[in-house]
């Protein structure tokens, strides 16, 4: 990157010979003001409003060059001299990188995005973040001339552009939670998401990446610019030279191996149904990873479907001698393990919210400041536990080893993490509308460090919906959240795919989805979809099932002979590319980097070897796929293709999946079409 500078007044930022940022009295590259702020929150899904009271250019008051042509520090001042920004431009081998003054966001904050632990912090301690509201102009082409991909779990097309992003942890909203829902609420905006990631890269060369925890709202909708809002001041901004979104990240631990063993079964219904499930599979030659039962500690039953009870004990009346039969499991199905579920929260009506509570653990209300924060999670009530307070994260910690690392169990699903509201009272004493983007952060790194203070870094695995800047330096693992059980474009199997593919581009180590998606209201699940969810699931490093929250209204794995024998058949392959799977996390992690690569709209790579075109219309036989550079061979027929575009055969059970005729694990790949 090249700095000019035009005047005492004037400068520009250019890449490869094209003006990415520049500033001029007329076009200022910052604005600052203040605005009134409203976050309203139900069930997880946020109405914000922001109003702005003040808006005003910041113009240059001195440029100083401190190292030539590497560092320059800049004074901007509000027009009236009210309000004074130093920031310092370091341009290097990377790119660019903007610092904020050390003041403008808390020490704290930093630490839960930077450093391997938060810094103690008093209660009594005061914020001192600058709340002041910024925005920020980037140069842009026109639609047709510059793409924009990423901003970590987006649902809808590949290219941001022409669309707005609020960076912001939330449940996604999408059309099909309200098609015959009568509730009144106000709907939050569009492309929400529960990962977001205050990150982009753009076709022109560049990645550009915001360090802090305020909301922002990335607004892409400007055929010459990118304006880009934080609704608190940032500490750091970059744009690098990476064609990937952000720095490599040096993962605290890889995978355990058994997840490439088998496909992990998702049922629940107690010790009995298991057995019975279990036994069914494996008689069909199934090869089974492990069981997924979200009910190991209760359920309940509301009006959305199927709930698990909230209260993360061993529920021994319904899962009785489970101890001893995970270690049954384990010993009769190949090493199957059995997995659970787990969220930053407990039932209003359980033993642990007692606990919680007599020892002052839980998140409380702004006002009064006394009473606990109860959430309505769809007709039960339940307590956000303050992983702020050094005493509430450790007790969290031992009730996970205690409860589930100590029972047998190998891994969990870590669910929710966006339902922190702003007006609340935290331990460390810091607004909820800057702590809350850093709560999947701060339920990352819990899990984490109990499975590694039990030594079970290799062995036990939680995976994650949630997440934000740099939560992928505690969870290697995601999953792509609730998709519906169909094929609808926008919120069912392709709206999974794409999520797949977006995360992918944040240097998240693995990503997988539910098979058979989760959320059905009237219509339930297929065959069809959950055979061709199932089918591209077999390559990837992680194969789950999930039975949906209205159980009964879907087709599962085992609800027939021919899924039975589908699911049986695509688990010999996911095992039998075991070795590959390996190797491919091995590098991703060596090189802090995705083990999926996008390569075109709902198309990827999985490693560098295996390209995947999965099929996501209904009723179809055939497939449009995009062969890239190269010859690829088709794993089904064996025929080799070159670089073009192909209508490919595809009916159940053969995915349009092709291998390099380079690679080394050729042999490999030969055999999958005789499993």
């Amino acid at each position: 990157m090249e700095f000019r500078s035009y005047s005492l007044n004037s400068f520009a930022i250019y890449l490869h010979g094209q003006c990415i940022l520049e500033h001029c009295p007329e076009h200022p590259l910052f604005q600052i003001g203040t605005c009134q702020s409203t976050y309203n929150m139900h069930l997880g899904h946020f109405s914000i409003e922001h109003k702005v009271d003040k808006k005003r250019n910041l113009q240059i008051q001195n440029i100083e060059e401190i190292n030539s042509s590497e560092i320059y520090q800049i004074l901007f001042t509000e027009e009236n001299n009210s309000y004074h920004l130093q920031l310092k431009f370091i341009l290097n081998s990377d790119g660019l990188q903007i610092e904020f003054p050390s003041s403008t966001v808390s020490n704290y904050i930093r630490s839960i995005i930077e450093e391997d632990k938060p810094l103690e912090r008093e209660a009594t301690s005061v914020d001192d973040s600058d709340t002041t509201n910024l925005w920020l102009t980037i140069n842009a082409l026109p639609f047709d001339h510059e793409t924009v991909h990423g901003a970590g779990l987006q649902f809808s097309t590949g290219d941001l552009r022409q669309k707005i992003l609020p960076i912001w942890v939330s449940e996604w909203d999408h059309d099909q939670l309200h098609v015959n829902n009568n509730s009144t609420c106000v709907r939050p905006a569009e492309h929400t998401t529960y990962h977001p990631q205050p990150m982009f890269v753009s076709s022109r060369g560049y990645t550009f990446c915001a360090y802090g925890s305020a909301y922002a709202q990335f607004d892409f909708s400007d055929a010459s610019s990118h304006q880009l809002y934080f609704a608190a001041m940032p500490y750091r901004l970059e744009l690098r030279f990476d064609t990937t979104l952000i720095r490599p990240v040096f993962y605290p631990s890889s995978l355990p191996a058994w997840l490439q063993d088998g496909i992990i079964l998702g049922m629940q219904g107690g010790t009995d149904t298991i057995d019975e499930k279990l036994r069914k599979m494996h008689e069909c030659d199934t090869r089974i990873g492990g069981v997924w039962a979200q009910d190991w500690c209760g359920k309940r039953i509301t009006s959305f479907g199927k709930r698990v009870f909230w209260n993360w004990q061993w529920n021994e009346s319904w899962y009785p001698n489970l101890k001893e039969k995970i270690i049954e499991w384990q010993r009769i199905y190949r090493g199957c393990r059995f997995l659970t579920y787990i969220n930053p929260y407990i039932a209003a009506d359980g033993s642990l919210f007692q606990e919680a509570n007599e020892n002052d653990f839980l998140v409380k209300h702004l006002q009064p400041n006394d009473t606990v924060y109860l959430i309505d999670f769809g007709e039960f009530n339940g307590a956000i536990v303050d992983l702020t307070n050094p005493k509430a994260f450790e007790w969290y910690k031992k009730v996970i080893r205690r409860n589930l690392l100590d029972l047998g169990i190998s891994g969990w699903m870590a669910d929710f993490g966006e339902y922190l509201p702003c007006n609340v009272r935290v331990h460390a004493n810091i607004s909820g509308a800057l702590i809350h983007n850093l709560w999947p952060i701060l339920w990352a790194r819990c899990n984490h460090e109990a499975i590694h203070e039990a030594g079970k870094s290799n062995e036990a695995v939680f995976f994650m919906r949630s997440g934000y800047l740099n939560v992928q330096r505690y969870c290697p693992l995601f999953w792509t959240g609730d998709q519906t059980v169909n094929f609808t474009h926008d919120a069912g199997l392709p709206a999974g795919i794409r999520s797949l593919l977006s995360l992918s581009l944040s240097n998240v180590l693995a990503i997988h989805m539910d098979i058979g998606g989760y959320f059905g209201r009237i219509i339930g699940r297929t065959r069809e979809v959950l055979l061709r969810w199932c089918e591209i699931a077999a390559f990837n490093v992680i194969m789950r099932t999930h039975e949906g929250n209205r159980p009964s209204s879907n087709v599962q794995f085992d609800s027939d002979q021919t899924c039975i024998e589908f699911f049986a058949r695509m688990s010999r392959i996911h095992a039998h590319l075991k070795p590959y799977s390996l190797y491919v996390i091995q590098e991703a992690y060596r090189q802090g980097r995705s083990c999926l690569i996008p390569h075109r709209e709902l198309q990827y790579f999985f490693g560098n070897d295996l390209l995947i075109a999965p099929v996501v219309n209904s009723g179809v036989n055939t497939w449009t796929v995009t062969i890239p550079d190269g010859q690829w061979i088709h794993i089904w027929s064996n025929k080799t293709y070159e670089k073009n575009q192909y209508e490919i055969e595809a009916p159940l059970g053969q995915p349009p999946v092709f291998y390099r005729t380079t690679s080394e694990w050729t042999s490999l790949f030969k055999q999958i079409q005789f499993l």
